[in-house]
């Protein structure tokens, strides 16, 4: 067992992975019931913590699930904080929080109260950095993404993003774009997706039912700061993907991840590139843009 798996926070307490066990009652299993944060932490600070805390909030409020009383911002900070201190983990890290709703019953739950669990995983770097890997994409068609306010958070029902995957390995992509039932692209499978036209930097809307991006907040804020021209409310099309200049993907554990390829059109990076020495700068001396 590695050092990152050893041991995971629970409820109030921190406990060793081996001794934790998932109850085959738990509706996490039984029906998804609950929702997730995914976090980049380095040095024990997370990034974006109070982003990250306000998306919670949201998903709480629009899943009807009540945190207990001690559940609070500084809690989560401190929990977090503690996890990683007793791992030794102190450079970069990713930090996963579930939120499981512990009711009985079937699919009407007896309660709304919940369970928290939080793990953490060592990345090996700092800073975000640009992958040097080349990252080809495809579109996903076959089961479009369904246009609904809860889906707008990271819920445990994954399976369109699980099917999405699946299409991209079976056709040799490194990812995957998924679609509305209009045929307009939604988000990947676990990024949100941005376009740079000139000066233009486009992102699909919110209206469309991508989920509402923690680093898509921060890369939204610090293109207006670089004076680019920002659509937020974009609909995008496959035949749009090739116009474009430059695709890059964003999610808030690996920043921001350049996009080589889309069928024949290549891009290039130098507008992702600007915009994460900015990110980093944001990130990691607690600044934020204007």
């Amino acid at each position: 067992m590695t050092k990152e798996s050893g041991l995971l926070a629970f409820n109030k307490d921190y406990l060793q992975a081996a001794d934790f066990t998932l109850d085959l009652s738990s509706r996490a299993f039984r029906y998804g019931d609950g929702f997730f944060e995914t976090m980049h932490a380095n040095g024990c600070q997370v990034q974006f913590l109070n982003d990250h805390w306000e998306r919670m909030l949201y998903a709480s409020e629009i899943l009807h699930i009540s945190f207990p009383d001690y559940f609070t911002f500084e809690f989560l900070n401190k929990q977090i904080a503690g996890l990683l201190t007793r791992l030794k983990l102190f450079q970069a890290v990713r930090i996963k929080v579930s939120v499981i709703r512990k009711a009985e019953g079937y699919y009407i739950p007896d309660s709304m109260e919940c369970e928290i669990l939080i793990e953490a995983s060592y990345l090996g770097k700092g800073p975000y950095e640009i992958m040097d890997k080349s990252l080809i994409l495809g579109v996903f068609e076959e089961a479009p993404k369904p246009k609904a306010e809860y889906l707008k958070v990271k819920t445990m029902n994954a399976m369109p993003y699980i099917l999405a995957g699946i299409y991209a390995r079976k056709n040799h992509y490194n990812d995957a774009l998924l679609v509305d039932d209009r045929g307009f692209i939604v988000e990947a499978t676990s990024s949100n997706l941005f376009a740079v036209e000139g000066k233009n930097l486009l992102t699909p809307s919110l209206e469309i039912g991508c989920v509402q991006g923690i680093m898509r907040k921060q890369l939204i804020k610090i293109a207006n700061q670089l004076n680019y021209k920002v659509d937020e409310n974009t609909y995008l099309t496959k035949a749009d993907l090739l116009k474009m200049d430059e695709l890059f993907l964003t999610n808030a554990v690996s920043g921001i991840r350049s996009v080589t390829a889309y069928q024949n059109r290549r891009y290039f990076k130098k507008n992702a590139q600007k915009m994460m020495v900015e990110l980093n700068r944001v990130a990691f001396t607690n600044s934020s843009p204007d």
